[in-house]
């Protein structure tokens, strides 16, 4: 079942910048699909676009057979309550507690004003303990978030988004700023969500070696455009070449 079809996507920036030409693609529920290609490719783009943090220039996107491409209000809050998104940067809030940043993903369900005095009910405070349970830090729940480490603050950020009870994660470089091991870490919970909670995942990554450990298909963006899509396995020398050219040398995440 296709839960998502991209189609002839293009974002031109007011600078005159074309981030994005005619991508196109499609994503079947539950793949864990990788979007590839060097800084500048268009990857955060297409993954902004697709949540409708950007708006689209032109082309179309569908989301379980609906057009999304320029919904409004209330009907775009209820697409993007089906999406979870997880950053780079993780966003929390470093002063409360891991359990009250996990609880901020619910803010589509509660008061803004119940959110801020931290009036949650108990039933979203048993998802929260339970999305922590899922990242493996169920037991920092009462500590402080600027306490962590960053591959612990990263799986805070994916419970947070968990608690959307999203049917597709949208990850944007979630490892980026971690070291290898953290990594590897913070990709197997995003593995295991995809694996055994059945959500979709489309991640942008950089390095080969946790695409092929982790996703189930790639497609490859080179300055704004799809040039490579298929397995991990299918990813030649000749196509690492051809997607980050003839310079660059790949480097493994052990």
């Amino acid at each position: 079942m296709t839960i998502l079809e991209v189609r002839n996507l293009s974002k031109v920036y007011p600078n005159g910048t074309q981030a994005l030409k005619s991508v196109t693609f499609s994503v079947e529920k539950g793949e864990f699909l990788a979007v590839i290609g060097l800084s500048g490719s268009g990857k955060s783009t297409l993954l902004r676009c697709i949540n409708r943090l950007i708006e689209p220039t032109s082309g179309t996107i569908l989301f379980e057979g609906q057009d999304v491409t320029h919904i409004k209000g209330e009907e775009l809050r209820r697409y993007r309550q089906k999406i979870g998104m997880i950053f780079q940067q993780f966003n929390l809030i470093g002063r409360y507690s891991v359990l009250h940043n996990v609880l901020m993903g619910s803010l589509g369900s509660i008061r803004t004003i119940d959110s801020l005095l931290g009036r949650f009910p108990a039933s979203l405070r048993q998802l929260a303990l339970q999305n922590l349970e899922i990242v493996g830090i169920a037991d920092k729940a009462h500590v402080r978030a600027d306490s962590l480490s960053g591959g612990q603050q990263q799986r805070v950020a994916i419970a947070r988004a968990l608690m959307q009870e999203p049917l597709m994660l949208l990850a944007d470089e979630p490892v980026a700023s971690l070291d290898p091991a953290t990594s590897h870490s913070v990709m197997r919970y995003l593995g295991y969500i995809n694996r055994e909670i059945g959500t979709t995942i489309i991640c942008n990554l950089h390095f080969l070696s946790l695409v092929r450990e982790y996703a189930t298909r790639v497609i490859a963006l080179k300055e704004g455009e799809v040039v490579f899509e298929g397995a991990p396995t299918d990813i030649t020398e000749e196509w690492f070449r051809h997607i980050y050219g003839d310079e660059a040398v790949e480097v493994e995440i052990q």
